[in-house]
């Protein structure tokens, strides 16, 4: 509770840093070498990690667990509904056997769209957070703790299993780029009353709660996924099948400037950390992290899914949702960035 309470005290103090919106996405992906597809615009003062005894040929593996290569959530912030998704599916095949395949699509419109978590602002100023541009903050900020994680959002409501990302992207696209123009709009407005016509209306709020009402948001999702009669009997049978299932979490409390840590104090900062991942990769359960992607509070998330031994070191194999080619190796030198560890208990 301490460290959670610590966490928030950090959030509260940047309340508009977004974790992850298409300019950021943008930047992360190109300092990174992949770019989307045309169509979508150590332990012990710093020493050496050695992998664990025992560990099945020296390392993990536990990409057989998923029932697709990695998929792209395109130049939209929709990591924290991939890296979700990952997991359920992974948690699913160990308790059952078999692979099933959950749509991002839906989790992302319900849990982020529909929700309203992409106009989050501050605690202090509910409605959404102006940041100087019209631009949704899809990946949530660091002032949205305390909202439902998309993986207890899955498990409590279930998912569908048919809606495809890359159609439901095409149109979300449109209805990003008319959202945006509106909330632009609505910052005028905003602006031009005087100081006790805002005192009594804050058209930010009314337009985030206009948003909020289950008739807009059915017109809404009949738009973006269409109007298919089959996706509540999904949700009901993936609600049903995840029954049980258990989230797992943990905070740690960095900044943004972990990002430009020498490499021995990042190592040695993030050991226990990289102790959290090992046990879970040793355990079966592949690893969700949230990390620190620059200076300027960006975040990012993404799957470990595995290591191998690397010399007297290791390397973490990610599954990312850049596409088949967005995948690539972390290690205990990068552990300090991160912020946040979960997985999924079957």
């Amino acid at each position: 509770m301490k460290t959670s309470i610590a966490l928030l005290s950090v959030a509260l103090a940047v309340p508009g840093a977004a974790v992850e919106n298409p300019s950021a996405l943008s930047a992360l992906r190109s300092a990174a070498g992949v770019h989307a597809p045309a169509a979508v615009p150590g332990l012990g003062g710093g020493g050496p990690i050695a992998a664990p005894a025992g560990a099945p040929g020296g390392g993990v593996d536990l990409s057989g667990q998923f029932p697709t290569g990695s998929r792209d959530q395109g130049n939209v912030g929709a990591c924290h509904a991939f890296a979700s998704i990952g997991l359920l599916e992974a948690a699913y095949f160990r308790k059952y056997g078999e692979h099933a395949v959950f749509s991002d699509a839906d989790l992302f419109l319900r849990n982020t769209v529909l929700n309203g978590n992409i106009y989050s602002g501050s605690l202090f100023e509910p409605g959404y957070a102006w940041t100087g541009r019209p631009e949704l903050k899809e990946g949530g900020s660091p002032s949205t703790l305390l909202a439902i994680g998309d993986m207890e959002f899955a498990i409590k409501n279930g998912v569908a299993t048919t809606p495809q990302y890359s159609a439901f992207v095409d149109r979300y696209r449109q209805f990003r780029e008319a959202e945006q123009r509106t909330l632009e709009d609505i910052e005028r407005q905003r602006r031009r009353d005087p100081w006790y016509v805002r005192l009594l209306y804050n058209p930010r709020t009314h337009w985030a709660r206009m948003q909020r009402s289950p008739l807009n948001q059915r017109i809404l999702q009949n738009y973006l996924m269409g109007n298919d009669q089959t996706l509540d009997a999904q949700r009901e049978e993936s609600r049903r099948k995840l029954s049980g299932f258990k989230v797992a979490k943990s905070l740690y409390i960095t900044l943004p400037s972990s990002f430009s840590r020498p490499e021995k104090e990042c190592r040695r900062d993030g050991a226990a950390r990289t102790a959290a991942v090992l046990s879970e990769l040793n355990a079966g359960r592949s690893v969700g992290l949230s990390y620190f992607t620059d200076g300027n509070w960006g975040s990012h998330v993404l799957l470990i899914t595995g290591y191998r031994p690397d010399g007297d070191d290791i390397v973490f194999k990610t599954r990312n949702s850049w596409g088949a080619g967005g995948n690539f190796d972390m290690s205990p030198k990068d552990m300090c960035k991160v912020h946040g560890i979960f997985s999924v208990r079957e």
